[in-house]
């Protein structure tokens, strides 16, 4: 899904990304959060790819960027 957000935005014409590191900072540590989902996402790009090259690791990539980038607009106050 973050990855389907990632490529709307760019097609809406955004070619910035903003990353607010103290909300980053506070999410990337929580059981959770965006750092441990992408550990599992990637266990599952080699599981499943890694004699294809691991071709989704890039989308991985990708995605978190979009993720994190959403982790500070939701916690700034022009957010709200």
């Amino acid at each position: 899904e973050a990855l389907d957000r990632f490529f709307k935005a760019k097609e809406a014409g955004q070619r910035i990304i903003t990353l607010d590191l103290d909300a980053i900072e506070e999410a990337i540590f929580t059981g959770d959060g965006p750092a441990y989902r992408l550990v599992d996402a990637m266990a599952s790009v080699k599981e499943h790819e890694g004699w294809d090259g691991m071709r989704g690791a890039p989308r991985l990539v990708l995605a978190l960027l979009q993720i994190l980038t959403e982790v500070g607009q939701t916690n700034s106050p022009s957010a709200v």
